[in-house]
């Protein structure tokens, strides 16, 4: 009893060391080469459980999803000799594990090599159009472009371009504080435009309103002195009646009112004995005495 368990268990560790020497696992997002010695044996692009020969066959595996391959910023002259900073990015996959093995074996090279034949592609086409075009309508032709152009080089490596874009397009430092100058003083320009339209329709509108209060006032005024000539010219009316039906009343009303506006406090006059300002205060009826004779 004892010696089958210990064959079981040596069986179990003989799996574990041997299993793998004999048998591996292609993953569905990975594709796979087996080689004797450093040769290229077979390739496998389905995935799955594989068989190799032990001890002498090793199993390379390549990630078949898409990689981005990041290319660094890189200065590219246009064809009016003006210069742009474009940073562009490619996005490929492995579509041939045997050419990618044969041709850049790592990753690492596959950048680096992929990544130079794109940014000479993205020179040529930098190199044909005017630096205002690519800045406003040819960025994504150019793109698509570069994509075309670069596709047969790489796929020398076995890979397959499925996009190339950029990331950004700038102006060089120097060239862009100038032209942030020059759109701060366009801005400027276009501020003190709308400034001085906003003046200038201010004094239209305070030249209308004062037009119209002028206009208001000068109307009131005439229409106040048309009221005040009826009142006048009615009261003229009364004091003519008022006289016409009592004229020794009305002379002496007015000698009152004469006297109120005269005889203030602390107020001397110095009058002839006949002055008509004291008829009334001399007889109440307004009669002068005769004088008498001497």
């Amino acid at each position: 009893m004892k010696l089958l368990a210990a064959l079981l268990v040596l069986c179990v560790i003989g799996a574990g060391i041997l299993g793998p020497q004999f048998l591996f696992v292609v993953d569905e997002t990975q594709s796979a080469i087996v080689t004797r010695f450093g040769e290229p044996q077979r390739t496998i692009n389905t995935p799955g459980l594989k068989s190799k020969t032990p001890f002498i066959d090793t199993v390379i595996y390549f990630d078949k999803r898409n990689t981005l391959f990041d290319a660094p910023p890189d200065s590219l002259l246009t064809s009016d000799k003006k210069r742009l900073i474009i940073d562009a990015y490619a996005v490929v996959r492995i579509t041939d594990p045997l050419e990618f093995y044969k041709t850049v074996r790592t990753p690492q090279r596959a950048v680096t090599r992929s990544t130079d034949n794109i940014a000479s592609e993205l020179r040529k086409e930098i190199g044909q159009d005017e630096q205002s075009e690519i800045i406003r309508t040819l960025r994504e032709t150019i793109m698509n472009r570069v994509t075309q152009a670069s596709t047969p080089l790489l796929r020398e490596f076995g890979l397959q371009v499925v996009d190339v874009r950029t990331k950004r397009i700038d102006f060089p430092a120097e060239i862009a504080n100038s032209i942030y100058e020059r759109m701060k003083a366009e801005r400027k320009r276009i501020a003190d435009a709308e400034r001085a339209a906003g003046a200038e329709r201010d004094l239209e509108i305070r030249a209308e309103t004062d037009r119209e209060a002028a206009i208001i006032k000068a109307e009131a005024e005439r229409d106040a002195n048309i009221v005040r000539g009826e009142g006048e010219g009615q009261a003229i009316t009364i004091f003519a009646e008022a006289l016409e039906q009592g004229p020794e009343f009305y002379a002496f009303r007015r000698s009152l009112e004469a006297y109120a506006n005269a005889l203030r406090t602390g107020t001397t006059l110095v009058l002839s004995a006949d002055s008509e300002l004291f008829r009334y205060l001399q007889s109440p009826l307004g009669v002068t005495a005769e004088p008498e004779d001497q």
